[in-house]
């Protein structure tokens, strides 16, 4: 079973991801968008702990949530983005 708590995991999966493809593990902000809007305001500063390299944030900021800080255990999928 794979670590999903160590970086180097992640690492090496991002570093082998050549196409640089996008993925979201559950759900995407579509999917989420009537209950986020519910309860975030576009004016809030969100922190997205754990962001891989999903169009998430992107789509949010789209959106109009222009507060938004991504973090990720991965450094690869980091500079990646």
């Amino acid at each position: 079973m794979p670590n999903y708590g160590d970086p180097i995991y992640w690492d090496e999966r991002y570093a082998k991801n050549e196409s640089n493809s996008m993925f979201d593990w559950l759900e995407d902000f579509s999917s989420l968008k009537k209950l986020l809007t519910e309860y975030v305001k576009p004016t809030d500063k969100i922190l997205m702990v754990g962001c891989g390299n999903a169009n998430f944030s992107e789509d949010m900021y789209d959106a109009g949530y222009h507060h938004i800080y991504n973090i990720d255990i991965s450094s690869v999928c980091i500079t990646q983005m």
